[in-house]
């Protein structure tokens, strides 16, 4: 390829105007525990954007000069993307990788922890994944299936290669791997929340899958916050009706330290307002999880 040739738009050595070295790819950061997670995420963005043929080999640095550049380029853009999604303390430790293939086995040799020992450590985590208190269904339904996930990578179900069988023996394997995930699903839902849609579902013939009960559970999860909100806002109008006003006619309620809950008896806010009677907002969780993960 000469210099003056435009790279098209579908060639992996393709980058637009929007392709900058401080992108953020994945919001999924690396830390110590979590590289399965994060090579997933990193493996999806790079594949969206043609660029996991860097990571693969599949493009490999080429020899002909006029090229060359180009190939370099996209090289370092990615090594830049990768850096950038690593939790900072981590990446001060990196030595420094001027191949993105070489970075990313780095990577994979340093965090993916031993197949081995991994696997006989996973059935625990599953069998412990439960939906605690406050915690959404989708969020829940997330981390199971994330342990799932990095399950199946390490231990992938048995596919027949003389290509001879007849019987799809592959999507009977697959098929029993989503019962098993429905069912422990099911085993680690909120029991004082939905044990009745549980039991709806498990006398259901034919038996529902795991994506319905998925949605049958949000579906529920989504009616009780209405139900919170149309108490919260009956309260509201009730407190606003005895409220004492300033001479100017206007609720005095800016000094919330003066506020003590009635349900948790903590200060700064009313039971009407209480994240631990009526749930926690998604922000809110996930403000904890970092400043806990951070």
């Amino acid at each position: 390829m000469s210099t003056d040739i435009k790279i098209g738009i579908s060639s992996p050595c393709y980058l637009g105007s929007g392709d900058q070295p401080s992108n953020l790819i994945t919001h999924v950061i690396l830390k110590p525990d979590n590289y399965v997670a994060w090579s997933r995420a990193i493996t999806l963005s790079l594949k969206a954007r043609r660029k996991f043929v860097f990571i693969n080999r599949t493009l490999a640095k080429p020899m002909d000069s006029t090229i060359v550049l180009d190939w370099d380029t996209v090289n370092s853009m990615i090594i830049s993307w990768i850096l950038q999604g690593i939790h900072p303390k981590v990446v001060e430790s990196i030595p420094f990788h001027d191949n993105a293939k070489q970075l990313w086995d780095y990577l994979e040799s340093r965090f993916c922890i031993s197949i081995g020992p991994r696997i006989q450590q996973l059935p625990a985590p599953i069998a412990d994944c439960h939906q605690i208190i406050s915690m959404f269904v989708e969020y829940f339904y997330n981390k199971l299936a994330g342990l799932y996930y990095e399950l199946n990578r390490l231990n992938p179900l048995h596919v027949y290669s003389c290509g001879k069988c007849s019987c799809d023996v592959v999507s009977k394997f697959t098929a029993d791997r989503r019962e098993e995930i429905f069912h422990q699903f099911l085993l680690g839902i909120d029991d004082d929340y939905y044990s009745g849609v549980r039991s709806i579902l498990l006398s259901q013939v034919p038996p529902v899958n795991l994506d319905r009960a998925y949605q049958e559970f949000t579906q529920e999860e989504r009616a009780r916050n209405i139900a919170r909100e149309r108490v919260v806002k009956e309260e509201n109008h009730a407190f606003a009706l005895q409220a004492p006003h300033s001479p100017d006619g206007r609720i005095d309620g800016s000094d919330k330290t003066k506020l003590v809950c009635r349900y948790c008896k903590q200060m700064g806010h009313e039971q009407s307002s209480c994240f631990e009677l009526y749930g926690y907002p998604a922000w809110y969780l996930e403000r904890r999880h970092r400043s806990r993960a951070g």
